[in-house]
């Protein structure tokens, strides 16, 4: 799926029943944040994330990257910037990495709130159509607020946050977030840690 603002590289097929996943922020969750990383050479995998999705695999789980990629409407990198640093990144995981999709948008920080940019929950919801999810039964993990809000806003039960990239910048507003949240009532739970290192791989139930 290509438009002006938005990419998708589905990886994989449409399952054939419905399936939790795993969706992961790219930018200081899965790889180390860089500021507006363009050249493939950059990519750093972020500790802990190969062993997550080790153990994703192991269980079954299809893991979902979404990202916003605002740099390119600033004019900082392209679209094919993007797709060089999208090839690295593949390439380092491996082809056995349970990457099912990758979605990625390029707008700014006055996007509409229907955009795909997040705190928008649409990456996750064309997710979810394209590979037939279960978002009632599915985890994000991300290291800004707005990550985490478009996992609530998509039903997601289990949002968890990192440090690693913005994370110790947004852990404050992260938690009073959360706080809000709970004394509304909302349904979901809200972990945090200091890293990949520290996720609890055991929750992570066989789905097949």
């Amino acid at each position: 799926m290509y438009t002006q603002q938005h990419r998708c590289r589905l990886l994989q097929a449409q399952l054939p029943r419905p399936k939790p996943a795993l969706f992961l922020d790219r930018d200081g969750v899965l790889i180390a944040d860089k500021h507006h990383l363009s050249a493939p050479d950059q990519v750093e995998i972020c500790p802990g994330a190969q062993s997550l999705l080790g153990h994703a695999k192991q269980q079954s789980w299809p893991v979902v990257v979404i990202t916003n990629q605002s740099g390119i409407a600033r004019g900082y990198f392209s679209w094919d910037d993007y797709e060089q640093v999208t090839d690295r990144l593949l390439s380092i995981l491996g082809p056995h990495a349970p990457i099912a999709a990758i979605y990625a948008n390029s707008h700014g920080p006055n996007a509409p709130s229907s955009s795909w940019r997040k705190p928008s929950p649409a990456m996750l919801l064309t997710a979810a159509q394209n590979l037939n999810l279960d978002l009632s039964r599915s985890l994000l993990i991300g290291d800004r607020l707005s990550d985490l809000q478009a996992g609530a806003r998509a039903g997601l039960p289990w949002l968890v946050h990192v440090l690693s990239g913005h994370g110790l910048d947004e852990r404050a507003a992260v938690e009073q977030w959360g706080t809000q949240a709970s004394s509304e009532n909302h349904t979901f739970e809200l972990t945090l840690l200091k890293s990949l290192l520290e996720f609890p791989c055991h929750r992570l139930q066989r789905t097949a």
